[in-house]
């Protein structure tokens, strides 16, 4: 029986790295261009789903609907230890994209919708790289809808509310290392929903200073139908590692508690400032619940990734030029979930210190075009195989990371 889990946990032991810090920054094309500092933003309903509390200061009589696309390249490279050789993965951009409406009910209520991607990833690596038994190419989409309730409690504070639904969807496939033939190699491939909470707070001190709060609640995306297939398995290991299995898991989507300030510091200026803490650390490992296939029973493998609660700081600054065009900037810092005895070259990630800049323009009061993009660089990982942890799955060398996020969209009100 140790032996038939042995040929099988490499099979599977990839999956973990989908649970790292693969967050895919802000969801809007303002916000990204402020760095991410939303909590206590409200120049933009993007801030929806970084603070429901912010709702309640829309509770006019106007429709605002906010609209656009995303994509997310990220880029890493690999040296080998022993082998020195240097790897580039493949191009791959990450789409992703927002929609968000709001709508005044009374004075004192408004409703709001929000569907942003919020987490996800594409790792593709040349076929034949030094790694490929770990992973060749791996992707995770997410897609989250929120319905939200606002509140406003007074002229200066209101409070949020809103229901989470969440889909994702999950493939990766990797070469059969144990055997001599190239083509031997596994696919896996699992969907999922999950539900979760996000409510927040918004107030204000004076005409200048505002502060806003929020927590999201982690998600668990219960993938109930997964399966897994490989090819080019030689004959005598047939009953170890079956042609087809079904499997079912679950991806902990991580919490996230916010807080913000914004300070109006001249008429034209605005300088605002995040902190953001991040659950991680719920994803302690994967596991997989593997349904039996011939000879080989039903069994449960699991995979450690031991991931801890990060850090971002961020801090945006929005100037007025002119009645028509605003502009902003941003700096943050953000750091690893990912501690370094489990790098894996699934998802490459490391502290990152990121600068951003973005623009909105005003065609008239009631229309305009909005633009983002960040760049992120990350600290050199090293990564070191211990061929005694199984439950590990890693290649020994060392990773660079850089990531680029640019988003285009409009935002309307009527």
């Amino acid at each position: 029986m140790r032996q038939r889990l042995l040929l099988l946990l490499p099979l599977f032991s990839g999956l973990t790295a989908s649970a790292g810090g693969f967050d895919n920054g802000p969801q809007g094309a303002r916000v990204l261009g402020l760095g991410g500092a939303s909590t206590a933003y409200i120049n933009s309903i993007a801030g929806l789903s970084s603070n429901p509390g912010l709702l309640g200061q829309w509770a006019d009589s106007l429709t605002r609907i906010s609209i656009g696309g995303m994509g997310q390249v990220r880029r890493s490279s690999y040296v080998g230890q022993g082998t020195l050789q240097r790897t580039d993965q493949d191009l791959t951009i990450q789409p992703g994209g927002y929609l968000y409406a709001t709508r005044g009910v009374s004075k004192r209520v408004s409703l709001g919708l929000a569907v942003t991607t919020p987490y996800g990833y594409h790792t593709k690596w040349p076929d034949t790289w030094e790694g490929r038994s770990v992973v060749q190419e791996s992707k995770l989409n997410t897609i989250y809808v929120q319905p939200t309730a606002g509140f406003r409690l007074n002229d200066n504070f209101s409070a949020g509310v809103g229901f989470i639904y969440a889909y994702g969807k999950y493939s990766q496939r990797r070469a059969l290392g144990q055997y001599d033939d190239p083509t031997a190699r596994t696919e896996f491939s699992a969907s999922g929903s999950g539900i979760g909470l996000n409510v927040g707070l918004y107030g204000r001190t004076g005409d200048n200073l505002a502060f806003g709060i929020s927590y999201r609640s982690g998600v668990k995306l219960k993938m109930n139908n997964g399966t897994s297939s490989a090819t080019g398995v030689p004959a005598r290991d047939a009953a170890l590692v079956p042609t087809a299995t079904e499997f079912k898991t679950q991806f902990n989507m991580p919490s996230t508690l916010s807080v913000g300030i914004a300070d109006r510091i001249t008429k034209n200026l605005l300088l605002t400032f995040d902190f953001t803490l991040t659950g991680w650390s719920t994803t302690d490992s994967l596991k997989l619940d593997v349904a039996a296939s011939g000879s080989v029973p039903a069994r449960r493998i699991a995979t450690a990734r031991r991931y801890e609660d990060a850090l971002a700081f961020r801090v945006g600054v929005e100037y007025l030029v002119n009645p028509k065009l605003t502009v902003m900037g941003g700096i943050r810092y953000d750091e690893t979930p990912v501690r370094d005895e489990y790098i894996n070259p699934e998802f490459i990630d490391a502290n990152r210190l990121g600068v951003s800049a973005g623009l909105s323009y005003q065609f008239t009061t009631r229309l305009a075009l909005e633009a983002g993009y960040s760049f992120d660089y990350g600290q050199l990982r090293i990564a070191r195989a211990d061929q005694s942890a199984e439950q590990v799955s890693n290649v020994s060398g060392t990773y660079r990371l850089a990531t680029s996020t640019a988003s285009v969209g409009v935002a309307v009100a009527f």
